[in-house]
C-alpha cells in the first residue's frame, strides 16, 4: 500500500517540504508533497523521526454506548417527574380554532382516544411518560441523537435532492414516518414561531468527471464540497489559486486525495491537432501522381519581372498596374508543349518584403530575373535570401538583352561573389539570357524550368482533401469575400467546406486566373474561390474540413486565441517601466483609418507605416479592413480625430457626403510608396525642430551704472565677437553661470544700438535681473532651429 507525502507529514506532524527535502536525502524519488512512496520507504522515514506506524483504529460496537451521567443541579433533582400530557380532547382550543374532529392523531403525540395503539418499532423504543426514568430518557436521547446523523441504511428511507444531497427522514418512536404538523399562524416565518428541520446528510459521489479546464468552482459543483474547504486544503499545503483559476493535473489529483474522490478531466477534442495530423499523414506510393512546378519571379523592382512573365503569357498585365509596378501577387498557369507551369508574379519594391517571402515559402522554383544592365540590386540580394531560406531551386533569368548596356558577364560574377555560381562555370545555377521586348529566350527559359521540374521529381495526391495556402483575399461586391487559393495537394470541388484561417465557408464557385468557371481543381492550380465568412489574411493555410460544424468550431478556436493574443500585448504600468509609460504619452501620433482593396496591400501599407514610427512621432492604425470606405469609417474618424487613407478603394456616395460634413480628410491612392512618402511628411511635420547654439561674443563688466528708473546698468566692454540685442545671454563668475536671460537693452555711449562689434564699450541690461558685479562676464547666444527628417 502508497501513501502520500502530505498524508505522512500530517502523521509526523512536520511540514511537507521538510518532509519533501528528507525523502529526497534518503534517495527515494519524489517531486513534491503529493508524491507516493511505499509502506516499507514509509516505514523507513518514520523512523528517522523516530516514530513507528500507527496502529490500527479499534472498530467501535455496532450498539450505542451509555453515555456517562451527568451531573445534575440539586433544584432538577428534586423536582416530580411532569405528568403525561393529556389528549387533545381534554386541552383548550388553539387560537386557529378547535381541531377537527376524527382527523388523524399528530406525529409522535398520544394515540386518539378510543383508538388502538400501535405497537413499538423495536426493542429500543419506548413509549414517553412518567414511567420513565432520567437514565432511560438520556439513554433514549442520545440513539435518539444517533439515529439522526448516521448515514441511510438499507431499511432507512431516503429522498434524494439533487445529484449529491439526500435527506433522511425522520421517523416517530413507533417506526412509522412522522406527518408535518400544519403550521399555524403563531408558527408561520417571520411571526416569532419556531421550525424545525430534519437533519441533512450530505453523500458525496465517489467518482465524478469535469470538463477542462478545471477551476475550484467547477470542481466544487461536480463534487459537493464547498469551494472554502477546498481552498483551505489547497491553503494549508501552501498552495495558492483563486476560486476561478484554472488548476493543473497535479493539484486536481492532490484534491482527489484530499476529498477521497476520483476525478476525471474530460478534455475536448483537439480538432486543430487532428486536422495537422490527417494533412501530415503521409501518402501510399501509388496514390502520387506528377503535378506542375510552382514558379515564383523574383527580384529588384523595374527589373521587368511582370514583363517577362507577360511575354510569357502573351498577355499585357503591365499595362494595367498602377506607377508600372506590381501591387498584388498574381498567380497564372499557362500550358506550352505539353508542359504545364504554374507562376506567381510577386512584387519587386522594397515595401512588398513580406509578399516576396510568402511567394517564396510556397513555390517549387524561383526565378531571380536581374537587368543586364543594373546587374544585382539591394532587393535581388534580399530575394536571393528569401529563396535560400525557402530551400528552393534558383533559375537566374538577365532580362534586357536587348539594351546596348548589356552585360551578363558581369551579372554572373556578381552572382558568383553570392555564392551562386553558374552552371556554365562548373555551379549548379543555370543562367538564360532572355528579352521581354523581342522574347528571345522565352523558349529557353521554359525548357530549363521543365527539367528542374523533372529533377525535383515533383508529385501530389489528388485523391485526399485538399489544402493549401491563401494568394490574396479581397472582399468584392456581389461576391463578398473572394479569396486566391494555391492548391498545393488533394482537390477542391465544387461544394467542398474550406478552411481558411480564421473564414471559412463552402467553395460557391471556383475560378480560374482567366475566370472560368471549373467544378474542381487539382494540386499545383491557382483559383479564386467565393463563400468565406470573412476575408482571410495571406498566406493563411487552406483546408478542406469534413462538416460546418468542424470547421465553425476550428475557426472560433483560432479567432479566441487571436483576442487572447492582443490581451496579452497589453503592457501594465509598473515602476520599472513608469517614466518610459510617461514618455510614450507625450508622443505625437497621426491616427488612421485604413482601407484598400485586397488583404496583401493591406498588410504592406500597414507594416510600411508602422516602419515609419519613432519614440516621438508614430503612426497609430485603428481600424484596417478591406473594402471601401462606409459611414461607418467617416463616423470613427470623426470621433477619433483620424484620417481616412484608402487604396484602390472610393469612398461610398453616403460616406462621402458625411466625410464632407463632417471635415474629415480622405486620401485615396493607388501607389503604396505615395501613401509613405504623404506619410513621412506629415510626420516630419510634427518632429519637435532641433536646436543647435550659437555664441554670438563675449563682454567684460568694467562698472555698474545705477539708474533709478531703469535698474542697474551693466558698462561692458566687448572682448570677442559681438554683442547682439534682444538675444539670448548668460551671467558668468567665476566660471559659473549665475543667470540665464535675455539682454534687454544696448547703448554705446548714449544711443540705443542694435549690436555692439568686438573691441568696443557698451551699456547692457539684462531683463529682469540686477545683481550685475564687476568683473561678471556677459555671453550673448542664440539657438537655431533646424527641421528634422524622418
Amino acid at each position: 500500500m502508497r501513501i502520500r507525502l502530505y498524508a505522512l507529514a500530517k502523521e509526523l506532524g512536520v511540514a511537507n517540504k521538510d518532509l519533501v527535502e528528507k525523502c529526497k536525502a534518503m534517495g527515494l524519488d519524489v517531486k513534491s508533497h503529493s508524491s507516493t512512496i511505499g509502506e516499507d520507504q514509509a516505514q523507513a522515514v518514520r523512523a528517522s523521526y523516530g516514530k513507528t506506524a500507527p496502529a490500527a483504529p479499534a472498530v467501535p460496537a455496532p450498539e450505542v454506548a451509555e453515555p456517562a451521567p451527568k451531573p445534575k443541579e440539586p433544584a432538577k433533582a428534586k423536582e416530580p417527574p411532569k405528568p403525561s400530557r393529556p389528549p387533545r380532547s381534554s386541552r383548550a382550543p388553539r387560537r386557529g380554532g378547535p381541531p377537527k374532529a376524527g382527523g388523524p392523531p399528530k406525529a409522535g403525540g398520544p394515540p386518539k382516544p378510543g383508538g388502538p395503539a400501535k405497537p413499538p418499532a423495536g426493542p429500543e423504543a419506548k413509549p414517553k411518560g412518567p414511567n420513565r426514568g432520567p437514565r432511560e430518557r438520556e439513554t433514549h436521547q442520545a440513539a435518539e441523537i444517533v439515529r439522526r446523523i448516521e448515514l441511510p441504511t438499507e431499511d432507512t428511507k431516503v429522498r434524494a435532492y439533487g445529484p449529491h444531497v439526500r435527506i433522511k427522514e425522520r421517523r416517530g418512536p413507533s417506526g412509522g414516518r412522522r406527518r408535518p404538523r400544519r403550521p399555524t399562524r403563531s408558527r408561520r416565518p417571520g411571526r416569532g414561531g419556531r421550525r424545525s428541520f430534519s437533519a441533512i446528510a450530505v453523500v458525496r459521489p465517489t467518482k465524478v468527471t469535469v470538463d477542462f479546464p478545471v477551476t475550484l468552482r467547477s470542481l466544487s459543483h461536480a463534487t459537493g464540497v464547498k469551494v472554502n474547504e477546498l481552498m483551505r486544503s489547497l491553503v494549508s499545503n501552501g498552495i495558492m489559486f483563486a476560486m476561478n483559476d484554472p488548476l493543473d493535473d497535479e493539484t486536481v489529483s492532490f484534491l482527489a486525495a484530499e476529498t477521497e474522490i476520483e476525478i476525471t478531466i474530460r478534455r475536448d477534442r483537439d480538432l486543430e491537432s487532428e486536422l495537422a495530423a490527417n494533412q501530415a499523414a503521409p501518402d501510399k506510393p501509388e496514390d502520387l501522381k506528377p503535378r506542375a512546378p510552382v514558379v515564383a519571379f523574383l527580384g529588384h523592382v523595374d527589373h521587368g519581372k511582370t514583363s517577362l512573365l507577360d511575354a510569357i503569357r502573351e498577355t499585357h498585365v503591365v499595362d494595367g498596374e498602377a506607377g508600372g509596378i506590381t501591387q498584388h501577387i498574381g498567380a497564372y498557369a499557362i500550358e506550352r508543349k505539353g508542359q504545364k507551369v504554374v507562376f506567381l508574379d510577386t512584387p519587386g519594391h522594397e515595401a512588398f518584403t513580406a509578399m516576396r517571402a510568402r511567394g517564396a515559402q510556397v513555390t517549387d522554383i524561383v526565378v531571380l530575373v536581374v537587368a543586364a544592365e543594373d546587374g544585382v540590386m539591394p532587393q535581388t540580394e534580399e530575394a536571393i535570401n528569401h529563396a535560400r531560406a525557402a530551400g528552393v531551386a534558383i533559375v537566374v533569368a538577365v532580362n534586357k538583352m536587348d539594351l546596348p548596356g548589356a552585360n551578363p558577364q558581369r551579372v554572373m560574377e556578381q552572382f558568383s561573389r553570392l555564392g551562386l555560381l553558374p552552371a556554365k562555370w562548373g555551379g549548379d545555377i543555370e543562367f538564360v539570357e532572355v528579352s521581354a521586348v523581342t522574347r528571345n529566350g522565352i523558349d529557353d527559359l521554359i525548357e530549363v524550368l521543365a527539367i528542374q521540374a523533372e529533377i525535383l521529381e515533383l508529385k501530389a495526391n489528388p485523391d485526399k482533401p485538399a489544402s493549401g495556402v491563401v494568394l490574396e483575399a479581397k472582399l468584392s461586391e456581389g461576391r463578398g469575400a473572394v479569396a486566391t487559393i494555391l492548391v498545393q495537394d488533394g482537390t477542391l470541388h465544387v461544394g467542398d467546406i474550406v478552411l481558411c484561417g480564421t473564414a471559412y465557408g463552402r467553395a460557391r464557385s471556383i475560378q480560374d486566373h482567366r475566370g472560368r468557371t471549373l467544378e474542381a481543381a487539382g494540386p499545383a492550380t491557382p483559383v479564386e474561390i467565393a463563400g468565406l465568412s470573412g476575408v482571410p489574411a495571406a498566406g493563411d493555410a487552406v483546408s478542406a474540413v469534413a462538416d460546418l460544424d468542424t470547421a465553425r468550431e476550428i475557426t472560433g478556436n483560432r479567432q479566441r486565441r487571436e483576442r487572447e493574443a492582443s490581451f496579452a500585448e497589453r503592457h501594465h504600468v509598473t515602476l520599472e517601466n513608469l517614466f518610459d509609460t510617461l514618455d510614450g504619452t507625450v508622443r505625437s501620433e497621426v491616427r488612421v483609418i485604413l482601407k484598400a482593396d485586397v488583404q496583401g496591400s493591406l498588410e504592406v501599407i500597414r507594416k510600411s507605416l508602422n516602419d515609419l514610427s519613432t519614440d516621438e512621432v508614430g503612426v497609430q492604425i485603428l481600424h484596417a479592413a478591406v473594402g471601401g470606405v462606409n459611414d461607418s469609417d467617416i463616423l470613427l474618424a470623426d470621433a477619433s480625430d483620424a484620417v481616412v487613407i484608402g487604396f484602390n478603394v472610393v469612398p461610398e456616395p453616403s460616406a462621402r457626403t458625411l466625410a464632407e460634413e463632417k471635415k474629415i480628410d480622405v486620401h485615396l491612392y493607388n501607389v503604396i510608396y505615395n501613401v509613405t512618402d504623404d506619410m513621412k511628411a506629415a510626420l516630419e511635420k510634427r518632429l519637435a525642430p532641433e536646436k543647435r547654439q550659437h555664441t554670438l561674443g563675449h563682454a567684460s563688466v568694467r562698472r555698474i551704472f545705477r539708474v533709478s528708473r531703469a535698474g542697474n546698468i551693466a558698462g561692458c566692454y566687448v572682448t570677442d565677437g559681438k554683442i547682439v540685442r534682444n538675444s539670448l545671454a548668460r551671467l558668468i563668475r567665476d566660471n559659473v553661470v549665475i543667470y540665464d536671460g535675455k539682454i534687454e537693452s544696448l547703448r554705446h555711449i548714449k544711443d540705443d544700438v542694435r549690436e555692439v562689434p568686438n573691441g568696443m564699450e557698451c551699456g547692457i541690461r539684462i531683463a529682469g535681473y540686477n545683481d550685475v558685479k564687476e568683473g561678471d562676464v556677459i555671453e550673448a547666444y542664440e539657438i537655431e532651429e533646424i527641421r528634422r527628417r524622418l
